[in-house]
């Protein structure tokens, strides 16, 4: 446990200035939307960038795991020669990200919020805004483009290990096979997706879920509605059982396959 801690540690060194670059960026886009925002008099010139970063957080463990998995791949003797095994390696990097993700995520919806509260003043009427219900749906909206981040960055990582492989089978072609073989999963998947085992295996434990919609009226401006959405458990259940296994997969590939 505590080499794993030490793991964890230097991932936390080596990410450091990558986690103060983009809570960085995240905080500057917004001052500079904000100071637009006060010059044009106009909430939506902070809102729609602010609300267009948060979103943008759907890819940011693909990107800290892209960055970081080249950084090993140029001393990939070192990183794999080492008593850890590869599930502590590639699990320690993850988890980082993940802790990453949230502080920049969490520095970024909170910009949103505040962005927001313009938005209200001047296109809201007071009954017209639900400001519990808005909340509630920030909060699942967040919690969704987290697991999303994960969700990318295990695939990343299965299609990371694949291109190593056949980089040491056929280097020269690399590239093209993984790109082959990403659209060919691509593919099945959407298949898969129109059969009834699919429809089995995620249509269970349906149960709604909070959800806001806008429209204009005429005369009394924008209105808030209340959207009542609804989640399957089971699709939750499949797609986590699915980067469960994808991850394994990458773990066993890369301590039977990949050399150094």
């Amino acid at each position: 446990m505590n080499s794993w801690v030490g793991l964890l540690k230097k991932e936390w060194r080596i990410s450091k200035l990558w986690i103060l670059t983009t809570v960085g960026i995240v905080i500057a886009v917004n001052m500079v939307a904000y100071l637009l925002a006060l010059k044009y008099d106009e909430p939506m010139t902070m809102f729609v960038p602010s609300l267009i970063v948060t979103c943008l957080h759907a890819f940011y463990m693909l990107i800290f795991m892209a960055l970081s998995m080249q950084t090993e791949a140029k001393r990939l003797h070192l990183w794999l020669h080492t008593p850890q095994s590869a599930f502590r390696l590639v699990s320690a990097k993850l988890l980082i990200a993940f802790g990453s993700l949230l502080v920049s995520l969490l520095v970024s919806a909170l910009f949103t919020y505040i962005a927001s509260l313009g938005i209200k003043e001047r296109y809201f009427h007071q009954e017209m805004w639900n400001h519990e219900l808005f909340i509630k749906s920030g909060m699942l909206a967040v919690l969704s483009i987290a697991l999303l981040s994960i969700l990318i960055a295990i695939w990343f990582l299965f299609y990371w290990v694949i291109y190593r492989i056949c980089k040491q089978m056929l280097p020269k072609f690399s590239g093209l096979i993984v790109t082959l073989i990403y659209f060919l999963f691509g593919w099945l998947f959407l298949l898969f997706k129109k059969t009834n085992v699919y429809e089995w295996l995620t249509g269970w434990g349906k149960v709604a879920m909070p959800g806001v919609a806008f429209k204009q009226n005429t005369t009394e401006g924008w209105i808030m509605i209340e959207k009542i959405e609804t989640m399957s458990v089971g699709a939750v259940v499949f797609y986590a059982i699915m980067a469960v296994l994808v991850f394994c997969a990458s773990i066993w590939l890369i301590d039977r396959k990949v050399e150094v």
